[in-house]
């Protein structure tokens, strides 16, 4: 139900702006949100998002704008108008991972996940991406200036060690271990937090 009003919010925007709208697996409360996603990449609309009264609504706002298009006037008139509006100015982005059978099964479920999509397959990060992007989420830790350097190093040498490891073990065991650019995001996330909460332990101990 609150999927539902936060999709409204959404359509609410679209006839005035375009709008990227990310999805990515962790939105994924329920299947059923497959459902209305599958939808919106289908026929650009989810069935029944509005009430009758609020359709109306939606009509009555936008039918001088029809009629001053030479466009049909009629309510099916008008209603299309608003929905090509809204398909024209959204674009859906879903991030999903492979690993497991979930992807799998929600591509046979939903076909609109791949018939109305265009995938893009996302190759490893070089070494060079890895150091910036690293360099860019630390650029506001205070770390000694002397180690700095060699935190972020050891950042891509870990990234890159588990890329050489993961490939080793699909030659040896015919098995993939996916390591991606989110891992990676993820790891910095982790060692941020990590320094955050080992530094408010010490502070603590310090106030002692």
């Amino acid at each position: 139900s609150n999927f539902r009003e936060d999709l409204k919010v959404l359509y609410g925007m679209l006839p005035n702006q375009g709008v990227a709208f990310l999805f990515t697996d962790a939105h994924v409360a329920e299947e059923g949100f497959l459902e209305l996603i599958n939808n919106m990449l289908a026929a650009g609309m989810v069935p029944a998002l509005y009430e009758e009264a609020e359709r109306d609504g939606i009509i009555n706002n936008l039918r001088d704008e029809v009629t001053k298009k030479g466009l049909p006037d009629t309510k099916e008139g008008v209603w299309q108008y608003f929905v090509n509006r809204c398909r024209d100015n959204l674009h859906v982005v879903l991030a999903m991972s492979p690993i497991g059978e979930s992807l799998r099964v929600r591509c046979r479920s939903f076909p609109g996940m791949i018939n109305n999509t265009v995938i893009d397959w996302f190759v490893p990060w070089p070494h060079q991406a890895l150091l910036s992007v690293a360099s860019v989420f630390l650029a506001e830790e205070q770390l000694p200036d002397a180690n700095r350097g060699d935190i972020i190093e050891h950042m891509v040498l870990v990234q890159e060690s588990a890329m050489t490891k993961s490939d080793d073990y699909e030659l040896a065991l015919k098995r993939y271990n996916y390591v991606t650019p989110k891992n990676y995001l993820d790891f910095i996330s982790n060692y941020k937090k990590s320094l955050k909460e080992e530094r408010k332990k010490i502070d603590s101990q310090v106030a002692r």
